[in-house]
């Protein structure tokens, strides 16, 4: 009876060791993760950093999931993830670290309590999961590079890889749609509703991340387009002029000076006339903040790009002239 009884309570304590050597659910962003735990993270970066770096097939291959392995459109995603750390610097933005309770899914807050605070969601699919954002300079703006890690019964494992724009004109989408507000209140339509689409191009850096401020912006956004196709009908001709030049699409663009606005014209004086056209272009530029306010404020550049009738979009071929104004 003694032994049975030593036998049992033997069993319970080691039960205990067991239960108590296994992290208990919880969630852990930055520098709350605990110190060895994030040491071990922080290598398996710097090795699957390395290697997108040197697009070392063979130890990304170590490095990542079966199920990533085996995913059709992993080759093209290291293929863009390693051109842009080669030519580019990264930095760690966030990391999470989180033992599920449940296979449900997780949403999890930046508690950033800013303008760019945001949520994690997703699918859990292993008790454990790491994710680290790095922001990646490349270009003049900022990509975001997402490594997804899930531990396996063969150790932890990059189980997804993503990069998608972070920044444009060096502002993030929340950061953009700031701006685009001020502009609306300035009555800029033209330059809010472009802000907006600046915005929209980076509004997705991760899958897995989504901005607190997400549907404030997609509302916005929603009424100064309708409100921009009411009071800019395209081709709008340029009735102030005696040659009355047409202009058929505005759109923002990055070049090398930075971001700026791109006009496209079609004016009935012809390209191979540089002295007339240049006459000509000279009084839009007097005028285009008359023809659409604000579009020659905060623009250190606008370009424009004029034609002799509208352009083929398919091909390509139709002839124009650039001109780059600074304003």
């Amino acid at each position: 009876m003694k032994s049975t009884l030593v036998k049992i309570c033997t069993y319970l304590v080691f039960l205990t060791v067991l239960q108590s050597c296994k992290e208990a659910p919880g969630t852990w962003i930055n520098d709350k993760i605990k110190t060895d735990k994030r040491t071990e993270f922080h290598e398996l970066n710097n090795k699957l950093l390395n290697a997108l770096k040197s697009n070392d097939a063979k130890e990304l291959d170590n490095l990542m999931s079966r199920e990533f392995l085996e995913d059709p459109g992993k080759n093209r995603q290291i293929e863009l993830c390693s051109i842009r750390m080669h030519q580019g610097k990264n930095l760690l933005l966030d990391e999470y670290y989180m033992v599920h309770p449940t296979p449900d899914l997780m949403s999890v807050k930046s508690f950033k309590y800013d303008l760019n605070s945001y949520t994690v969601s997703y699918n859990p699919l292993t008790r454990e999961k790491y994710i680290a954002f790095f922001t990646v300079q490349y270009k003049g703006d900022k990509w975001m590079l997402t490594a997804s890690y899930n531990k396996y019964k063969y150790g932890w494992k990059v189980d997804d890889l993503e990069l998608n724009p972070y920044t444009m004109a060096g502002k993030t989408a929340p950061e953009l749609f700031k701006q685009a507000q001020q502009e609306y209140e300035k009555h800029y339509l033209v330059n809010a509703i472009t802000t907006m689409q600046l915005s929209r191009s980076c509004a997705l850096p991760s899958v897995l991340w989504r901005y607190d401020a997400q549907e404030e912006m997609d509302n916005f956004y929603s009424k100064v387009a309708e409100e921009a196709n009411k009071a800019y009908t395209f081709p709008m001709v340029i009735n102030q002029l005696p040659t009355k030049p047409a202009i058929i699409k505005v759109f923002t663009q990055n070049r090398d000076e930075g971001m700026m606005p791109n006009i496209y014209y079609i004016s009935k004086v012809s390209l191979e006339d540089t002295s007339a056209i240049q006459k000509e272009h000279s009084a839009i530029k007097q005028i285009i903040g008359r023809v659409m306010p604000g579009i020659d404020k905060g623009n250190k550049y606008i370009h424009y790009t004029v034609f002799n009738k509208m352009p083929d979009w398919k091909n390509k071929t139709t002839a124009q002239l650039e001109i780059l104004d600074k304003y």
